[in-house]
Order: C-alpha cells, then structure tokens, then sequence
C-alpha cells in the first residue's frame, strides 16, 4: 500500500498512528496529466466531456448501471483511454489503483456473462465508465469525474490543492469468481480490519455500536445524501483501549491510504485542524462474510461507510462523503463566486 511519511506524520498528530510506511514512485504531477488528458482528447471527445467549471453536472453523480451524460472509456481511441486511466491513477494510492483494477475486473466478468445470456446492450463492462473535466487545468481552479457502476471519484483542484469526495466503491460479487485474480475481495481489505475491531469489543461496546436494530439497505451517505450531515454515533475512539485504538487507526488508515498520500493528506484536513473532534465506530450485524454486515466511521467532519447486505451479503458497496469538501467545498465555492459570479455554485 502507497502511505507516504508525510500523510501518517500529520495524522498521528491526532490519532497517535505510527508505521505502515511504504514508499512507491512519485506520480505525474496532477495538473500535467490533467493537462495530457485534455491534450488528447479529439474534437468528438471535447465536445462529450469538457465543460465550464460552473456546469451543474458537477454536482451530479451516481453509481448505479446504465446510460450517462460524458466520455465513456468505451467510446475513446487509445490515447485519450491510456490519458484518462493516468489521470485517475494519479489521485489513488497503489492499494487504490489495485482496488480500481479489480473492480473493474468483475464488471468484465460479469459483463461476459451478459452477452453470453443474451442480453443487449450490455449493462456490465470495464469500459462502461463516464467521464467529464471541468474547467482548464491551467485555471487555478479545475474539476474532474469519472462515475459508473461500483466506480465514482469526484476530484476538485483549487490553488493545486485537490479533494477527492465523494467516493464511492462496489463489487457485485464481493469476490472476483474466475481468471488469475480469483478469489480476491476488491474492498477486502478495510472490511478485514472492522471486523477485527467489532470482535474486540466487549457486550457494552458491543451494544453501543450496534446503532441500527439491523444492517441498512444500503449506505445511507450515498446519492441524494452528499450534503447531509455526518452522524457521529457509535464507540468513540476515546472509549477504546490501546489495542482498540491502534485497530480503529488502522481502518481509517485503510480507507485514507486508498488516495494518493497527497490528497490523502488534504482530504483529512478539516479533521486534523479541528480540536475535539473524535473518530466514532458502528458496527451492524455479524462480522461474517456471509452474512450481512455494515460499519462506519464518522466524525463531525466526513463519513466512511460500508455495506454488504444485498444478495446473500456478496454485494458490497462503500462511500466517502465530506459535506466540507464535497465537489470542492468552500474553497471551490469561493472561487466560482469571485471568478465566475456564481450565487449558488455548489451544494
């Protein structure tokens, strides 16, 4: 997993975390593989993809399959795909960009057994993600989407600070079923750790962070809810032992570590620089792959949330939304409304 020095520096300022540090290569400064990115693009792609910063689609996202506004990976030519897949690589870590592979891997697969149903057009594909870019990247401000089935990463880069948020991640199967990557959970990892945590807890921590009488639906900070409020109920990482403490880091630390230390590091800022507030865990359900399960993280800032409920629990989708960094936050807002006149520009 790619987690630079500098990131767990700043966050164990204030959660104590310390190790986990592996280095990797640096990747291509941001804007010049925005600047790639829009450079390849041939005049049937610009006018599918590019739009001014201010354009509601921004706004807009979702995750379910289907058709959608922007440049599908399907409809490019070669170079402008190798561009895009750069550009996104470039706000994910190592353990992020497997994450995306085989998520992506399981849409393949799923994709194939569509067709050999029958079923047409086909509604599964790795190629089946859309994209839109906002803005230009020599503008001190610039936005970028690429959003489909189980995949939706929103970056904003204000004065070459970027926030990724919302995020959303799934897997239908849980498991890749077949091929070289068989048996590999493309949210696995994360899931490992919560459950660990749940099963530390002792009958009153227990009780505390079962904070629904059963797992939802769905996660609940996901489409329609990117503004709302996070929900710090649950175990406080105050009300942890050390041993539970050193667990609860972690799992932030599997999801934060999913991003580009770079970005990483901004996205926790709001967290790091607001005394007080606290890291609270709720687990629902059996920590069992098998059986249907949900955990949170949450302060008073952002939400992390994961769930398998749906198809015998082998249905699996997480979200990461920040109401004060969601599609760019006040920076972006600020921005617009000076530069652009803007009076409502986001959420």
């Amino acid at each position: 997993m790619r987690m630079c020095t500098a990131f767990f520096i700043g966050l164990s300022s204030v959660i104590g975390l310390a190790g986990l540090v592996a280095w990797a290569p640096p990747a291509m400064p941001l804007r010049a593989s925005a600047e790639a990115f829009v450079a390849s693009l041939s005049e049937r792609e610009r006018a599918k993809c590019l739009r001014p910063l201010d354009a509601t689609e921004r706004t807009n996202w979702y995750f379910a399959r289907g058709e959608r506004a922007g440049l599908f990976l399907r409809d490019m030519d070669s170079e402008t795909r190798a561009a895009t897949l750069a550009l996104v690589d470039g706000f994910l870590s190592a353990a992020g960009r497997e994450q995306w592979r085989l998520i992506r891997v399981v849409e393949a697969i799923n994709g194939r057994n569509e067709k050999a149903a029958g079923i047409a057009p086909p509604t599964y594909g790795d190629d089946l993600y859309a994209v839109h870019f906002f803005g230009a990247p020599s503008d001190r401000a610039w936005a970028f989407e690429i959003e489909g089935h189980h995949f939706v990463l929103h970056v904003a880069v204000t004065d070459g600070v970027a926030t990724v948020t919302p995020v959303f991640t799934g897997s239908f199967p849980a498991e890749v079923a077949e091929g070289e990557d068989k048996g590999k959970r493309p949210l696995g990892a994360p899931v490992a750790v919560a459950f660990e945590l749940a099963r530390a807890f002792d009958d009153g921590q227990r009780a505390k962070a079962c904070i629904m009488d059963k797992p939802p639906a769905d996660v609940m900070w996901a489409v329609g809810a990117d503004a709302k409020a996070p929900e710090p109920r649950g175990v406080a990482r105050s009300e942890m032992n050390d041993a539970q403490k050193a667990l609860v880091d972690r799992l932030l630390a599997e999801h934060a570590g999913l991003l580009d230390a770079r970005v990483a590091d901004a996205q926790l800022r709001a967290w790091r620089t607001k005394p007080g507030s606290e890291l609270v865990f709720a687990f629902v359900g059996e920590p069992d792959l098998h059986k249907p399960h949900y955990y949170r993280l949450a302060t008073e800032f952002f939400t992390i949330e994961y769930d398998s409920t749906n198809a015998d629990a082998s249905h699996v989708h997480c979200v990461w939304s920040d109401p004060t960094t969601n599609f760019g936050g006040d920076a972006l807002r600020a921005h617009l409304k000076a530069e652009h006149g803007a009076s409502n520009p986001t959420r």
